[in-house]
């Protein structure tokens, strides 16, 4: 379909399996992750595609978030599809003990960069009047998971942010909503809870393939709303509150 497609976090988990999709529909994608550990892992699943484009940068850093789609722009004038994906989550732990260093990475990788990338983004997509920002939240966004109280506090704002973006641009054509999923069997998932939890999880291909039938209008899910996947199934879709 030859979409712009932008996906943080897209050499792993939900990113990676995002950007498959995407590339299977004939779209360009361009992922950006933090390290590049994961890129060889990621090229070999994907089959060293012409139109996946990796790019290294920190999007906690206000610079960096604008060079990214300032240099996507140029390069494409346009973009269709924009996707943060890119999650952190320290090891539970109880809220007593908690560091405020821990609270700062939380806040920082979930939350600070989706801002810093639908601030970038934000007036390309108003004055194209079209397309999709999808900010990944997280179960722990929609009640809080105990002994993960950073993780659900930073993700709690990331439906925030997405609520207060379309409020302030009710006309507008283009679309922002949050995607809550439930546990995936993802490296961090395994990290955090194991490996035989993670092996019990939703597929991030499954819930990749629900994103993408949201884009193509299969699923409604209004703008500033959300959509809840869990357990290999849609369970819930939400409009925003009321202003």
């Amino acid at each position: 379909m030859n979409r712009i497609v932008v996906i943080t976090g897209a050499s792993a988990g939900l990113g990676l399996s995002l950007a498959e999709k995407f590339l299977d529909s004939r779209d360009i994608v361009y992922g950006i992750s933090r390290t590049r550990k994961n890129w060889l892992q990621a090229i070999k699943r994907l089959r060293k595609p012409r139109n996946f484009h990796l790019m290294q940068s920190d999007l906690r850093q206000e610079a960096n978030a604008k060079r990214v789609i300032s240099r996507i722009f140029r390069k494409t004038r346009r973009i269709d599809v924009l996707i943060n994906s890119a999650g952190y989550a320290n090891r539970p732990t109880r809220f007593e003990k908690e560091s405020l260093a821990e609270l700062r990475e939380n806040i920082s990788s979930n939350l600070v960069s989706t801002f810093l990338m639908c601030k970038a983004a934000l007036p390309i997509f108003k004055k194209q009047n079209r397309g999709w920002m999808i900010n990944v939240s997280s179960m722990a966004g929609k009640r809080a998971v105990p002994f993960l109280a950073a993780y659900s506090a930073s993700k709690f704002g990331v439906m925030a942010l997405t609520q207060s973006i379309m409020k302030e641009n009710p006309q507008s054509q283009f679309k922002c909503i949050t995607v809550c999923p439930g546990g995936m069997n993802t490296k961090m998932r395994a990290k955090l809870f194991g490996a035989q939890d993670a092996k019990r999880q939703q597929s991030p291909d499954f819930v990749a393939n629900k994103i993408m039938e949201v884009i193509e209008g299969k699923i409604d899910v209004p703008s500033g709303g959300d959509i809840v996947i869990r357990h290999g199934t849609v369970t819930s879709i939400n409009p925003p509150p009321p202003a």
